[in-house]
C-alpha cells in the first residue's frame, strides 16, 4: 500500500495577493525546525473553516480573534466539498489578528512545510517497521478540548471550542457534560483501566475533561507516568492504559510555540517571546514509552507479546494537509450547539500508528478516526457503544494481521534526538523564563482546574501563573 503523504506531490495554496507557496520540508537551523510552525496556527473552529474550504464569511471576520468573530464562523453556507485552499491564507490572516502586522514571506511559508523522516526518526522508525494510518481523521474540525472528548466519550457535546462559548466551565456543568465515557462503560463492566499523567503537571486533562463522570475515580485510576513505568515493568498494566503527555510548562506534547516572533501582551504586560515548544521532547516521550512495553517480558500479566501501543494526536493543530474530511455520523446533539455545527463532518487527518507483536509493518488505507478507539474497546470486552460516531466506527483490528507475534527481539530500537533543556523544566525564578505564555491546551487545563476551584481567579497565561496556580490547587487531587 502506499502512503497517502505530501512527498511528491505539486501541491499549494495561494495567498490573496496570488503567490503560490508549495510544500516542502522545514529547513534551516535544527532548533528553529523543531519549533515550526512558529507561530502557533490557527486552531478553533472558524479558523478550521478557512484552511479547509478557503472561506471567510462574513468577510468583517478577516483580521480578527476567535472571540471577535461573527456567525457562520466562516462555514460554507452548503455541503460543498473542501478543497484545502485556505491554510496559507488563514495563516497569513491569523497572523495579522494576533501581531498586528503582516509576516514576512519567511513566516507565512511555514505553513505549507513538513517534517522529513530524518527529522522525526523516532516516529518514522516505528511508522516503517509497525502499521501506519493515512486515513486517520480527528473527530471535530476544530481544537483540542472538543477532540479529546470526543475520543472517550463520543461526543463533545456540541462544544467546538476549548472555552469560547460558553466558557471553559462548560465541561464541568453535568447539565451539559452529559451521557458517559468509555471508562465508566469499562468500570461498570468490571474492567481495569488507568490514565497515566506527568507528575510535574500534578492534574489529568483527561480528568477534569469528564470531570462530571470521571471525579469519583481520580484518586483510584489515574497515575503519573513514573507509575506507568513501573506497571510495565511489572506486568500490571490494566487491560485499557491512556497516557498524557505534558500539557503546560516544560510540555512534551508536540504543539507549536505561541507569540516567540513578536512582543505578545498579556494581562497588558509585553512579554518578549514566547512559549519553549520542541517536537524532539515528543519524541524523545514516544521512544521512552516504547522502549519501556519492548523490553517488558514478565511471565505473567502484561507484557510486549499481550500489549497494543497505539500513537495518535488530538487534531491537526492547523498545519497543512491536502485530504478533504470526509463525514461522519453524528452524535445525540442538543437543539443549539456552539458555533451552530451540527458534527457530520470529521476533522482533517492525524498521524496513528499502532504498535504490537501482531501488527506487521504496513500502510493502512482504510478510513479511520477518533471513534475507532472506543470502537475497538466496546468489540473487544462486548461492551455497548456510547453513541452513532463510535458505533459505526472501524476497530484497528485491521492493524493486527499477523496469527504469529513478533518476537520483541526482532522490533526496531529506537534512537531519539538530542532534546535541548527546556528552562521551563525547573521551578520558576524572577530571572528566568517564567514570564513566557502558555500554549492553549496548558491555558485550558489551568483554566479547567479554576473553574472548578477558583473560578474567580483570572486565568493564568505565564508559566509562573500556571506553576502556582496548579500547586495551589491541583495538589493531592489525582492518585500517584
Amino acid at each position: 500500500q502506499q502512503f497517502e503523504g505530501l512527498a511528491g506531490k505539486q501541491l499549494s495554496n495561494t495567498t490573496l495577493e496570488g503567490e503560490e507557496v508549495g510544500v516542502h520540508p522545514y529547513s534551516g537551523p535544527t532548533d528553529r525546525v523543531m519549533r515550526s510552525p512558529d507561530p502557533d496556527p490557527g486552531e478553533e473552529y472558524p479558523f478550521v473553516n478557512t484552511q479547509l474550504f478557503g472561506t471567510v464569511d462574513p468577510a468583517s471576520n478577516a483580521g480578527h480573534r476567535v472571540f471577535e468573530l461573527e456567525p457562520p464562523y466562516n462555514a460554507p453556507h452548503d455541503d460543498t466539498a473542501a478543497d484545502m485552499s485556505g491554510f496559507l491564507a488563514d495563516y497569513i490572516d491569523k497572523f495579522r489578528g494576533e501581531h498586528g502586522r503582516d509576516p514576512l514571506p519567511e513566516e507565512y511559508r511555514q505553513i505549507m512545510g513538513s517534517f522529513t523522516p530524518e527529522m522525526l526518526p523516532v516516529f518514522s522508525t516505528l511508522a516503517r517497521e509497525f502499521a501506519v494510518y493515512d486515513h486517520w481523521h480527528c473527530a471535530v474540525p476544530s481544537q483540542t478540548f472538543p477532540n479529546r472528548s470526543f475520543f472517550h466519550a463520543g461526543t463533545s457535546h456540541g462544544f467546538v471550542t476549548n472555552a469560547f462559548h460558553p466558557a471553559v466551565g462548560k465541561w464541568l456543568d453535568p447539565l451539559l457534560n452529559t451521557g458517559t465515557t468509555i471508562f465508566n462503560r469499562l468500570e461498570e463492566a468490571g474492567i481495569p483501566w488507568r490514565v497515566y499523567y506527568d507528575e510535574r503537571q500534578l492534574v489529568s486533562l483527561t480528568g477534569m475533561l469528564h470531570a462530571p463522570h470521571l471525579e469519583k475515580y481520580w484518586k483510584s485510576h489515574f497515575r503519573t507516568m513514573k507509575t506507568f513505568y513501573e506497571d510495565v515493568a511489572n506486568g500490571t498494566l490494566p487491560a485499557y492504559s491512556f497516557i498524557e503527555p505534558r500539557l503546560t510548562f516544560d510540555h512534551n506534547d508536540m504543539h507549536p510555540p505561541v507569540g516567540p516572533l513578536t512582543r505578545t501582551d498579556i494581562h497588558g504586560k509585553v512579554i518578549e517571546g514566547g512559549g519553549i515548544s520542541d517536537v524532539r521532547a515528543g519524541e524523545a516521550l514516544l521512544h521512552r514509552v516504547y522502549t519501556a512495553i519492548r523490553e517488558s517480558s514478565t511471565a505473567t500479566g502484561s507484557h510486549a507479546l499481550n500489549t497494543t501501543l497505539m500513537v495518535t494526536f488530538d487534531e491537526h493543530g492547523g498545519t497543512y494537509d491536502h485530504v478533504p474530511p470526509p463525514h461522519a455520523p453524528a452524535p445525540p446533539l442538543p437543539a443549539e450547539t456552539e458555533m451552530g455545527f451540527r458534527f457530520e463532518r470529521l476533522g482533517v487527518r492525524v498521524p496513528t500508528l499502532v504498535i504490537s507483536a501482531y501488527t506487521p509493518s504496513a500502510v493502512i488505507n482504510d478510513p479511520m478516526h477518533h471513534g475507532s478507539l472506543i470502537s475497538t474497546l466496546t468489540h473487544r470486552f462486548g461492551l455497548t457503544h456510547l453513541t452513532a460516531r463510535d458505533e459505526h466506527a472501524p476497530t484497528i483490528q485491521n492493524a493486527h494481521t499477523l496469527t504469529s507475534p513478533r518476537s520483541p527481539a526482532s522490533w526496531p530500537s529506537t534512537f531519539p534526538l538530542y532534546s535541548p533543556p527546556n528552562p521551563e523544566s525547573v521551578d520558576p525564578t524572577a530571572d528566568g523564563d517564567d514570564d513566557r505564555p502558555l500554549s492553549p491546551p496548558g491555558i485550558g487545563l489551568v483554566a479547567l482546574l479554576l473553574a472548578r476551584y477558583a473560578p474567580n481567579d483570572p486565568v493564568p497565561h505565564t508559566y509562573r501563573e500556571a506553576y502556582d496556580a496548579i500547586h495551589r490547587h491541583g495538589e493531592g487531587l489525582f492518585g500517584v
